[in-house]
Formats: C-alpha cells, sequence, structure tokens
C-alpha cells in the first residue's frame, strides 16, 4: 500500500477524531473556532467510555456505542449550554482585542505544523504497512487484535490478554475502530492515527494553548504552530522509542487540557463565554486524556500547581487590601481550604496512579550539570541543541520577566524541568522513585513533556522578535510610502495597505524564519533514529522479513482455533496481530499459563505425559513457531524446551523461510 492509497483510512481517522467532539462543542453552543479546537479531545473521550461502557450494555465494540455516548454527551452539553447562557447572558466578555484574521492565521498554522511534522513521519515510516520493531509493539498490536477478536475495547479488561487485569486502550480503542470500518491493514491504520495525532492534534493544542496564554495575534499562532513540529523529544521520539502509543496520544492532549485548566483559573488571555464553561470542557477531555495514559493526568495535576499558587496568591492579596467586612476572612478562609484540599487530592493521587514499583526500574543516566544544561538547550536524551528553540525560550522568558504577566508560567516550565532532572540524574532512591515513579523512571518519557511548556515560552521569544522587526519594517514603510506619494497618486497604496503589508511580509519572513532555525540537528537527528525502527529487513530486530513471510503463510498452515508456542522475545508472539493466530503468550511480559513451563523451558516432556498433555489440549496447542534466539533486546532469555522438544522429535515440520520455522507439535495423542 502507498500512502495515496491510505488515503480514505485519513479521511475516516479524521473523521473519527473530529466528528463526535465537534458534535459536542456544536450542542454546547461553542463558536466554530473553539469547537473545532476541542474536537478531537472530546472524541477521544467519548471514544474510551463508550469502549469501557459497551460492554455493562452488552453491546460489541463498534461505532454504535460511540453514536451512542455522543449523542448522549451532546444532548448533556446542549443542557448546560442554556444554563450558562441564562447565567452569563448572550455577549461574550473580550479580554484580549479580537485581533484581525486569527482564524485564517490559525488554520494557515496549523497547516504548516502538518507540513513540517507529516513530511517527517512519512520520511520515517516509510510506508503505511511498515511497523515499529520495538519490545513494546509487541503488546500494542496484539492488542489491537485481541480487541477486534473479543469484541471489547475496554481499559478495564484489556489487559486480560496477558493476563493482567486494566489498561489504558484509549489509543488501542481509535486504531480498532479505523481497522474494522475502513477494512485497511492494522499496520496502515496504527500509522495513519499516528500521524494524524502528531501532525494535526498536537499542533492545534499547542497554538490553542499559545494563544490562551498570549492572545489570539496571528503572530502567536504561527509561531506556535512551527515551534509545535521543532522537537525531537515530542512527536517524533515516543513513536520510536518504547514504542509508547498511548503516552504518545495523551501527551498530544496535554497542551489542550492544560490551556483549559488556565481557563478555569481565569488566567486565560482570549475570551471565553464562562469559566463554568470552560470547566465542563475540561471534565469533558479529562477522561480521554486519562484513557490514553494515566501519567498525562498527574503530569497535567504537577504543571497545574504554579497557576493555581498564583490565582490564591492573587485572591489572598485582593481580599486582604480591598475586601470589605466579611470578604477579608471567607475568601481567604475558602481558598486556603481549596488549596490544600486540591495538594491533598494530587498526594492521595500521585501514591495511587503509578505502576508497581519493580517496573520502574531505568537508571538515571547523566549527571545533575548535564540535565540542567539539557533542559536549558532542548536537548533532552543526548540531541543535538536546538539552537533556535533555545534561544528563542531564553528570550520568551526574559519577555515575560520584563512584562511581569503570565509569570506563573515560569513556574511550570520549571516543574517540567525538575521532573526531567530528577528522571535523568538524582540517585536510584526512594526520593527518585516518589517524584518520578509514575513515569517508570523513564528519561524519555519527561524529555517528551517538555516541549508542551517550553512552546509558549520560546512562542513569546518568537513574538517578541516579531514586534521588533514590524517596527521595523512599519517605520521603514511610512518613509517609502510618504516619499512614493510624492512621486505618483495611485490610490492603491493610500489608507493602510501599506502597513499591513509590510507586517505581512514581517510574518513570512517570521515563520520561514522559524522553520528554517527549527528543521535541523535535533528533529533530523530524531526522524534518522525513528526511521531505522520502522524497516522490514533479514536482521530487523523483531521481526524480520523472512519471519513475515511465513508469519502470512500461517492463516492457511493453522487452523484458527489452534495455538502455537513460541519466544516472545523474539517476536513470534506478534503471528497474532499480523495473521490471527494465537500464542501462548501475546506479549513479552505476558503470565505463562499454568502447565506450559515444561513446553518453553525443559526438560522435554515424556509422549503422552499426563501432566502436561491436559494442558497442551485443554489449551489446544498445536504448534511451534520457532524464530532462534535472536530477540529484540540482543539477549537470550531462554525458552530451551521448545529446542528441546524439537530435538527429541516430538514436533515435525511443516514450513520453513530462511531460520524462521513453523512445526506442528506430536507430543500428545
Amino acid at each position: 500500500m502507498s500512502w495515496f492509497e491510505a488515503t480514505p483510512l485519513f479521511v475516516l481517522a479524521v473523521a473519527l477524531l473530529i466528528i463526535p467532539g465537534l458534535a459536542v462543542g456544536m450542542a454546547a453552543r461553542l463558536d466554530a473556532a473553539r469547537a473545532v479546537a476541542v474536537a478531537p479531545a472530546v472524541s477521544i473521550s467519548i471514544i474510551a467510555i463508550a469502549a469501557i461502557a459497551a460492554p455493562f450494555v452488552g453491546v460489541t465494540w463498534s461505532l454504535l456505542p460511540v453514536l451512542g455516548v455522543a449523542l448522549g454527551v451532546s444532548a448533556i452539553a446542549f443542557a448546560f449550554s442554556v444554563l450558562v447562557k441564562k447565567r452569563a447572558g448572550a455577549a461574550e466578555v473580550t479580554l484580549d482585542d479580537k485581533p484581525r484574521f486569527w482564524i485564517p492565521a490559525s488554520l494557515a498554522a496549523i497547516a504548516v505544523a502538518a507540513v513540517l511534522i507529516g513530511r517527517r513521519l512519512l520520511n520515517a515510516i516509510g510506508s503505511p504497512d511498515a511497523f515499529s520493531q520495538t519490545f513494546d509493539n509487541v503488546f500494542h498490536l496484539n492488542a489491537i487484535r485481541y480487541i477486534l477478536d473479543t469484541g471489547s475495547g475496554s481499559s478495564l479488561t484489556l489487559s486480560e490478554m496477558t493476563g493482567g487485569s486494566s489498561y489504558p486502550a484509549a489509543w488501542h480503542d481509535l486504531v480498532s475502530l479505523v481497522v474494522m470500518t475502513g477494512g485497511g491493514e492494522l499496520t496502515s491504520s496504527v500509522n495513519v492515527l499516528n500521524i494524524l495525532v502528531a501532525a494535526l492534534v498536537w499542533p492545534i493544542g499547542c497554538i490553542y494553548l499559545s494563544q490562551t496564554v498570549w492572545g489570539r495575534r496571528p503572530a502567536v499562532s504561527f509561531a506556535a504552530g512551527t515551534l509545535s513540529a521543532a522537537f525531537g523529544a515530542f512527536p517524533m521520539s515516543l513513536l520510536d522509542f518504547g514504542v509508547l502509543y498511548p503516552n504518545f496520544l495523551a501527551l498530544a492532549l496535554l497542551p489542550l487540557v492544560f490551556a483549559l485548566g488556565l481557563e478555569v483559573l481565569g488566567l486565560s488571555a482570549v475570551s471565553n463565554r464562562s469559566r463554568l464553561l470552560s470547566l465542563l470542557l475540561l471534565l469533558a477531555v479529562l477522561p480521554g486524556m486519562a484513557l490514553a495514559h494515566p501519567s498525562a493526568g498527574m503530569a497535567w495535576l504537577a504543571l497545574m500547581l504554579p497557576p493555581a499558587l498564583y490565582v490564591y496568591a492573587r485572591l489572598l492579596t485582593g481580599a486582604l487590601k480591598h475586601g470589605k467586612g466579611r470578604a477579608r476572612i471567607v475568601v481567604p478562609t475558602l481558598s486556603s481550604i481549596a488549596l490544600v484540599a486540591a495538594i491533598a487530592l494530587i498526594k492521595v493521587l500521585w501514591d495511587v496512579v503509578r505502576p508497581p514499583a519493580e517496573t520502574a526500574f531505568w537508571p538515571p543516566v547523566e549527571s545533575t550539570g548535564q540535565a540542567i544544561g539539557e533542559v536549558i538547550s532542548v536537548s533532552a536524551i543526548g540531541r543535538p541543541v536546538a539552537w533556535g528553540v533555545m534561544l528563542l525560550t531564553l528570550l520568551g522568558i526574559y519577555f515575560t520577566i520584563r512584562s511581569g504577566q503570565q509569570l506563573w508560567l515560569l513556574g511550570t516550565y520549571a516543574i517540567a524541568g525538575f521532573l526531567f532532572i530528577v528522571v535523568s540524574s538524582f540517585p536510584a532512591d526512594d526520593f527518585r522513585l516518589f517524584v518520578t515513579g509514575i513515569w517508570y523512571n523513564d528519561p524519555p518519557r519527561l524529555a517528551a513533556l517538555l516541549p508542551a511548556l517550553i512552546i509558549p515560552l520560546a512562542c513569546r521569544g518568537a513574538v517578541g522578535l516579531w514586534n521588533q522587526l514590524s517596527m521595523i519594517m512599519t517605520a521603514a514603510g511610512a518613509v517609502g510610502h510618504k516619499r512614493f506619494l510624492q512621486r505618483a497618486e495611485w490610490s492603491v497604496w493610500r489608507g493602510t495597505r501599506w502597513p499591513a503589508m509590510t507586517i505581512s511580509v514581517a510574518g513570512t519572513l517570521m515563520v520561514l524564519a522559524l522553520i528554517v532555525g527549527t528543521q535541523r540537528g535535533n528533529v533530523s537527528r530524531a526522524e534518522t533514529s525513528m526511521a531505522g525502527s520502522y524497516r522490514l529487513s533479514e536482521d530487523s530486530p523483531l521481526i524480520s522479513s523472512d519471519e513475515m513471510m511465513l508469519i502470512k503463510r500461517l492463516p492457511s498452515e493453522v487452523p484458527a482455533d489452534a495455538v502455537m508456542v513460541g519466544n516472545p522475545w523474539n517476536g513470534s508472539s506478534l503471528a497474532y496481530a499480523f495473521a490471527d493466530r494465537k500464542l501462548v503468550q501475546l506479549h513479552i511480559l505476558s503470565a505463562v499459563p499454568p502447565g506450559t513451563a515444561p513446553l518453553l523451558n525443559g526438560p522435554a516432556p515424556a509422549k503422552d505425559d499426563p501432566v502436561v498433555c491436559p494442558t497442551v489440549e485443554s489449551l489446544r496447542i498445536g504448534y511451534i513457531l520457532d524464530f532462534g534466539h535472536r530477540e529484540v533486546h540482543g539477549r537470550d532469555s531462554g525458552y530451551k524446551g521448545l529446542d528441546a522438544l524439537i530435538a527429541a522429535g516430538m514436533a515435525t515440520l511443516e514450513d520453513a523461510q530462511g531460520e524462521a520455522k513453523l512445526y506442528k507439535l506430536n507430543l500428545c495423542r
């Protein structure tokens, strides 16, 4: 399949990401631009909640439960919009100056970001049929197949595939809908969705956040859109390392969710109907982000602390300075109670919403000085220094401090930087586990968090430079305009067209300068690294070209109800995702079914063994899929029992492609 042939899948995926949420936004009577901006996040919430609800009402997973939840949420949104309108009145309060052309500028900025990000992902992935040759992809691809087979995409039950229980399934639910509705291959549906999330959902959120912080000037939109494509740490890193698809989706939603939190606190620079409406929107998007991956929800709570403390301090000082009577006591008291309750809730969630301690085993990777330097230079995880982004970020910090506006943003940046510094460089002790164990103590996950907070600051720096350039060009234009009118009376240059033209030229130059200054070493290195993870060859780390050819023949060689045994570390478990033929372990870290250990680890049982054969027969184990001992991480995890069975003549060779072999098990009658 070519990318052009995948166009219908792109259209379908866009519809799934936009239509459910847009219906809710229109029912809530949001303005069109805002409804489109929040649509993907609301859609993801609807889809993830529908997947959980469907089994409780006996409905198989499909578009039907999505439609039902979308209609229900739309009805609730409409009812609340009526209440909000009665309470707030028909007129909106404008906090910024409603700059002209902000909507076309936003659309153009999204287009610029989509092209910059999309072209790199298309190059890195190579073709729609490619897939990530990484450890975690065994789980993610098989989980999609599991949803299609069982008819359930519930986050409460997805991990039953591996012997567990719950697992955040929003990403898997989205891909499964693309597969079952569009009829495409599993891998092409994965790639199409990921490209759209990276090139569409992520830039929209970054632009919305930057507009929330700095207003809706066209320069803000263009700067934020271009900068959203300027980082190797996100989105490309999480499509390469891991591979961490759920985290990738959750972090793509984070800028929008953070912006809605700022609106609720009253810190937005843009007009809104009401803070109550923003709160309802926040409640509508939080489930989708949490069900994509809860760690993003915990990051959101941490990042909201500085703006919340800022609002608390403002309320406190305002009440003490200007309050009269009971207000001097009531406002500080209630504000303090709310703040303490919020901090207590965060502490409880911080202790509960985290993986088991034994899974947070990643060690620190560098010194504290190196980690601090990487935060400043936007080069986390040893990537090249992003000189352009670093310069704009430092300028943004300077302009923010000088203006005294949105100072809380520096606090959120500091928190994101602190989390990365702790996970990358602090000793592997209880403090590090407490602070960053939520992210498995894994530096790349927290490196991917940094761009969401750097972009608003770098945007401020870019807009500051744009202001200076505009002033210079407008002044020069005014002089040239006067001289020109002295020589000719062409009316086309009268009025405000010349200043508008010079500003447009300045804006174009800014975008071009941003593209040239940010699309170099940092993102190029990320693209190259990602491309290496998506190539199928004779020595690919997870599935080789020979192994894939054998997998594609399995449907004609292995009965649909038969189960195979294999070493999941060598990629054989992906026969389930690619050929719909199960193995006893569908993920590298799957629980080993009771009674199967002798088959996997040896020694080889005797013919018709009375202990092993009941398990073989109950699980319908009939084949060995032997991909040898070349494993995804370059180690040898054992599974010598498979070799022993073959050597003992308990298996007959059925098919082979190079070193990849399929055996029929003859252990039991």
